[in-house]
């Protein structure tokens, strides 16, 4: 068999990358960022964002441009593109674990008081019965903590990794809420931990398996690429860690899940001085092919806002525009291209 000359393979391993590189180039001139109404407390980051339904968002607590902590609560109309204020939460929150199971709103814990330390209170939010909040069981006092990556599977909320106060510890701890039963339920032993401990991750649930990806490891400048996964399916097999780390390892960043992608915006720890802290890469995880791609940059770069996918866009509001109290109300919307 002849063998095929070099410079032939080189043409195609040009023609290949020419046209991986017009692919990519064209998906990021097709994505798309809107201006929605502003977040209606002034500047505000450290909240917690999740839909409620296809139509509406709920933001929950935060830390104001005073670096004040509230307790407020707002509804977001998609279609109107309107605020509304319901019902407070019983204590100031900040970096709280949020999550929607059958149409209801779940805090499970956070961070509270002055020391912003771990809470492992919980209450459930349903509009079916009034506008109200329910205290439920709180997660054992050794797992109390804020800022855990959050995901749904089966009606159980699963908690990873997190921190136990401000400029505490980054745990490794996992645990899990049974929305039927209202009750903590134990792991597997190779499930309960994530690999090394990690604070102010993202990722969450797809497929029956659940990412934590990124965030850091104490400090804010010790920042990780790594993607741990827990098929939870058969969560006795533990947790793995993915080959496609994070091309910009960072904390603090938005996620969304569109797809098989999770997409990550902004972040914190930019060791640039001309960034004030803050990232402003937009970059996508695929599960399905382990991989990264980068899709440009966010118009207002920030972190500490948690951001929700709905109907294949991302909704991302406020956040800090520099590491410390910078903040903003402004709220925008993602679209990636199809």
């Amino acid at each position: 068999m002849a063998r095929i000359s070099s410079p032939f393979l080189g043409t195609i391993a040009l023609l290949l990358w020419a046209a991986t590189t017009t692919a990519l180039a064209t998906r990021q001139a097709l994505s798309t960022w809107r201006t929605l109404s502003p977040v209606p407390t002034g500047p505000i980051h450290e909240h917690s964002t999740v839909a409620l339904s296809p139509t509406q968002l709920i933001v929950i607590g935060g830390v104001l441009q005073s670096g004040g902590v509230i307790s407020d609560v707002y509804s977001y109309s998609i279609p109107t593109d309107k605020w509304t204020k319901l019902a407070s939460l019983p204590v100031t929150i900040n970096h709280a674990n949020a999550a929607v199971v059958d149409g209801r709103v779940y805090v499970l814990g956070g961070m509270t008081g002055s020391a912003w330390a771990g809470n492992p209170r919980g209450w459930v939010y349903d509009p079916s019965v009034g506008d109200k909040w329910t205290s439920i069981e709180a997660m054992p006092a050794s797992e109390a903590r804020g800022s855990a990556v959050m995901g749904v599977f089966n009606k159980t909320i699963y908690l990873a990794s997190g921190k136990t106060k401000s400029g505490g510890e980054s745990v490794t701890t996992v645990s899990a809420f049974d929305t039927l039963s209202g009750k903590w339920i134990p792991l597997p032993a190779a499930a309960k931990n994530i690999p090394e401990g990690r604070d102010h991750g993202g990722g969450g649930v797809m497929g029956g398996k659940f990412y934590q990806i990124g965030g850091s490891l104490g400090a804010i400048t010790n920042r990780k690429d790594t993607v741990f996964v827990l098929d939870l399916e058969d969560p006795g097999k533990g947790w793995t860690t993915a080959k496609g780390r994070m091309p910009t390892p960072r904390r603090g960043f938005a996620t969304g899940v569109i797809g098989t992608r999770f997409y990550t915006f902004g972040g914190e720890g930019n060791p640039d001085k001309s960034s004030n802290g803050v990232f402003k890469e937009v970059e996508a995880y695929d599960t399905l092919t382990d991989s990264w791609e980068r899709l440009g940059d966010m118009k207002i770069p920030r972190h500490g806002s948690y951001a929700v996918a709905v109907n294949g866009s991302v909704y991302i509001p406020g956040g800090g525009t520099a590491s410390g109290l910078p903040a903003t109300a402004a709220f925008d919307v993602f679209t990636p291209a199809s």
